[in-house]
């Protein structure tokens, strides 16, 4: 099969604008939105999508990180509260 026929087809040149593109700060973000939302190639529309997943995947793990850094880091209040509240009833 040749390269032309394949509609999912990406040269590499494509593929060197696309990260170019990418890497620009506002511009990339937004691209690579349109690219995995709109367009006929599955191919470039799977790869955005899944590096959008991956971002959704880092941002849950640094919020957990952030959240029991804080429990963590208020341990003692925290132990304070639960006793508080176990004596009362």
């Amino acid at each position: 099969m040749s390269n032309k026929e394949d509609s999912n087809y990406i040269s590499l040149g494509s593929w060197m604008w696309m990260m170019f593109v990418t890497a620009i700060p506002v511009v990339g973000v937004i691209m690579v939105f349109v690219w995995a939302f709109t367009g006929e190639n599955e191919s470039r529309k799977n790869y955005y999508r899944a590096i959008l997943v991956w971002v959704l995947v880092l941002i849950a793990l640094m919020v957990g990180l952030i959240v029991a850094g804080g429990l963590l880091g208020n341990w003692p209040a925290l132990q304070k509260i639960i006793q508080n509240a176990t004596r009362k009833s």
